[in-house]
């Protein structure tokens, strides 16, 4: 299933999903991993989780989304 990645990538999706207790959306933080910089996904991560939860609308791993992709399409992804 996960022959396409390294063993690196597929760790540090796992952790992302795990944190984000998301773990139904692994293949979406697979594809971020191999799309985005370490440093750039980690940075988003560390946002989304330093932020109170009564003010995140949805959830932590929507938001997490949101903003790698605003991020992605302003040019900030570091890719």
């Amino acid at each position: 299933m996960y022959s396409d990645y390294d063993p690196h990538e597929i760790k540090l999706a796992h952790e992302i999903s795990e944190t984000l207790n998301d773990q139904n959306s692994l293949a979406l933080h697979l594809q971020y991993v191999r799309k985005f910089k370490e440093g750039y996904l980690r940075k988003i991560l560390n946002k989304v989780m330093s932020l109170d939860e009564k003010k995140i609308r949805k959830n932590r791993a929507a938001l997490y989304t949101f903003l790698v992709n605003q991020g992605a399409s302003h040019g900030s992804a570091g890719d």
